[in-house]
């Protein structure tokens, strides 16, 4: 018999937010994108255990799903990175092809040394333990707030802990900039700090009460946490800024395939297909 497993369910079941598992499907690499409602086999769990161990390991989710995303276009055709070995050792992660599949070799891909996050307090910078060959963003006096904000955007997927501190630091020079809010949001939320991140897009909004992206965010977190109306409102709302927003579409999707709405589900389902053919 085969089982078949929500998004949020693969989210309880592997510890990842449920917003994480949809980005994977809809990066193709687990379910069939733009498929609602998502239905995962167990084959998928195990490649989101991938992406989750990648993760404990310290690779930001963005780069994760770049990286697997890009082993997935080279694995050969009925190939899932579900029947991939992953290992890290020596300061890469080599991923050796499993049993019957038409790999041979190893791939590698860049991967920073272990790290976990710790909590901090509310509205300081937190700080997670580095090792000596991290990659620190080295301040040459004076730095505008345009040159902390290069600087973060290029360590995004290298070392997201000297990116946040980039960000922040550019946003003391400059506060009014509502795409530095916007990003240093971004982080807080994949590093697991939605209380954090929900004050920053709400702070781009203090500063550009239609900025759709925020909205959208403040909607991801809000569904994460289990807010559904709230997550619902708050996608209506960007899609009323921008309604090419698709991803608020595929979201929109699966709340309402979720509540039994049928009908919503398909329009915005629909929706997200015209917007990403």
């Amino acid at each position: 018999m085969w089982t078949s497993y929500s998004a949020r369910h693969a989210a309880q079941l592997i510890g990842l937010p449920e917003s994480a598992v949809r980005s994977c499907i809809r990066d193709g690499l687990v379910g069939t994108p733009g498929a609602v409602p998502a239905q995962l086999s167990f084959r998928d769990l195990s490649a989101l255990r991938t992406v989750k161990a990648l993760i404990d390991a310290g690779l930001p989710l963005p780069r994760v799903r770049k990286e697997l995303a890009r082993i997935q276009q080279q694995l050969p055709a009925g190939t899932s990175i579900a029947e991939l070995t992953v290992e890290a050792r020596a300061g890469t992660v080599q991923i050796r092809g499993a049993q019957d599949t038409a790999l041979s070799g190893q791939l590698s891909l860049a991967f920073d040394t272990p790290r976990s996050a710790v909590p901090a307090p509310t509205g300081e910078l937190r700080e997670l333990p580095r090792t000596t060959d991290a990659v620190v963003p080295v301040a040459v006096p004076p730095a505008t707030a345009d040159q902390w904000m290069t600087r973060a955007m290029d360590l995004e997927e290298r070392d997201p802990v000297a990116a946040i501190d980039a960000y922040r630091r550019s946003l003391r020079l400059r506060p009014e900039t509502t795409e530095a809010w916007i990003n240093l949001g971004r982080l807080f939320a994949e590093s697991g700090d939605p209380d954090a991140a929900h004050d920053c897009f709400r702070s781009a909004l203090d500063l550009d009460p239609a900025d759709a992206t925020a909205y959208y965010n403040l909607g991801v977190i809000a569904q994460d946490a289990g807010k559904e109306s709230d997550a619902i409102a708050l996608y209506h709302r960007a899609l009323e800024l921008d309604p090419q927003l698709a991803e608020a579409h595929y979201n929109l999707a699966t709340l309402f395939d979720q509540s039994g709405d049928s009908r919503s589900a398909i329009r915005h389902i629909n929706e997200y297909r015209k917007l990403t053919r």
